[in-house]
């Protein structure tokens, strides 16, 4: 019943990420607040014990995209995503999602950089300075959540 419970609100987090950051290009406080309180909820069933690691585990799994907001490089909602998602995973996948939701989330930043690099040489100095580039990373990185999520279902079948 557990892993029911964490499964279902793993898919409602991330399918309306995707939709809100494609759409909007923001990832709702109060979706990650409901989040964050549900993944806490269902890990602290687990006991203290593993509620504490997943915590832990979470805000140091969370801090590298921190690192990149204070940068300036992303968002607050992407750094609030892996967060949540951690929570919500528990320990025993919070690494896997974060190394997946991260492997996807790059490439699509990789992608968007080099067409904006190519679009600009096209342009041929149409640009004056470099234009700041809007990335969906959260967007990509809960599509790669929810396709990790498909494997993992699949596989236990």
């Amino acid at each position: 019943m557990l892993i029911l419970a964490r499964e279902s609100i793993l898919t409602i987090l991330l399918a309306t990420t995707v939709f809100y950051d494609l759409r909007y290009r923001i990832v709702p406080n109060y979706l990650i607040v409901l989040s964050i309180a549900a993944g806490l909820i269902v890990t602290g069933m687990e006991g203290i014990a593993a509620l504490l690691k997943t915590m832990t585990l979470a805000v140091l799994l969370s801090y590298p995209l921190y690192y990149g907001y204070e940068r300036g490089w992303m968002g607050g909602g992407d750094v609030k995503l892996v967060l949540a998602t951690s929570l919500i995973a528990g320990e025993k996948l919070a690494k896997v999602y974060f190394l997946v939701g991260a492997l996807g989330g790059g490439m699509v930043s990789l992608w968007y950089l080099l067409a904006n690099r190519i679009k600009q040489h096209r342009s041929q100095g149409a640009y004056e300075g470099k234009q700041a580039v809007m990335v969906p990373y959260a967007a990509a990185y809960a599509a790669c959540g929810l396709l990790a999520q498909l494997v993992l279902w699949v596989s236990r079948k």
